[in-house]
């Protein structure tokens, strides 16, 4: 086995390279480690984590491209719902929700959370949806669709969310882009505690396989073991996404940069697909 240290020593690493190295280092010397399944211990601190997101601007946004499409959406269904805080401020603005997440423990959170709103939660997977045909209105967002690692499983996603929309409705999806991933998480590192509750996070961007990684150390003192997740997210090129829309039935409306009603662009860090099912 080669000693830990002298990944670090050989010389003309690149940056990414060293920062991978620097992490192998680290998970040698971690003793009590517990390998977790992304999400499964993650829910339990996400709100915290992402306390800085401002849920009420994704509905507020949701809310405006429906009015620039002239469009009541009835039953929205969002497809990975995560703890449901989309849901919850959707709801607050007056519209009927559903929802599901392949994480059972992200739904479980869900479900304490809106358990007095009676509101259809389940675990689910997007790429096999068991949901009646006739919804007007699916969203997936805050990059979701990143999650599917295989081009593949981003058409048959698209291609399954057709069939259970009806005739005019309407699919609404995001993806990060690599200008995001160089810009914000290219060997980016934070670290919180709060009580009894703390957690490291660490992010590399593989340039070559277009590979997000992002790893969680999560640890909480009463359980004395840290748990470790690896999340991997694809960052697709906007021109793939935009092929796939097109070889499917869908009608792409728009492709939106960054919370406006700005055409995607190579600035842009999220871009918002908007997709109606319209007769041929």
């Amino acid at each position: 086995m080669v000693p830990p240290l002298t990944l670090l020593v050989k010389r003309k690493l690149t940056k990414a390279v060293w920062w991978r190295r620097l992490i192998l280092l680290y998970n040698w010397l971690r003793k009590d480690i517990r390998e977790a399944e992304p999400y499964s211990q993650l829910a339990r601190i996400y709100d915290f984590v992402m306390r800085h997101v401002d849920y009420e601007r994704w509905a507020d946004y949701l809310q405006r491209i429906f009015a620039k499409l002239d469009f009541s959406p009835g039953m929205i269904l969002d497809i990975g719902c995560g703890t449901g805080n989309l849901m919850a401020a959707l709801m607050r603005k007056g519209y009927s929700v559903c929802g599901f997440d392949i994480s059972l423990a992200m739904v479980a959170i869900a479900r304490q959370k809106l358990e007095m709103k009676n509101i259809p939660l389940w675990r689910g997977d997007m790429r096999h949806l068991a949901v009646r045909s006739g919804l007007q209105c699916v969203i997936c967002l805050y990059d979701s669709i990143n999650y599917l690692l295989q081009l593949e499983e981003v058409a048959e996603t698209i291609r399954q969310v057709y069939q259970v929309v009806e005739q005019n409705g309407v699919f609404i999806f995001d993806i990060c882009t690599e200008r995001n991933s160089m810009e914000n998480f290219a060997n980016y590192f934070e670290q919180e505690k709060q009580g009894d509750l703390s957690y490291m996070r660490r992010s590399h961007y593989d340039r070559k396989a277009r590979i997000q990684y992002t790893e969680f150390d999560i640890s909480f003192k009463k359980e004395k073991v840290t748990f470790h997740e690896v999340h991997r997210q694809r960052i697709y090129p906007t021109e793939e996404i935009l092929a796939l829309i097109e070889q499917s039935p869908w009608n792409l409306l728009y492709a939106f940069s960054n919370f406006s009603f700005e055409p995607a662009n190579k600035k842009s860090n999220r871009i918002h697909f908007v997709l109606q099912k319209l007769r041929p």
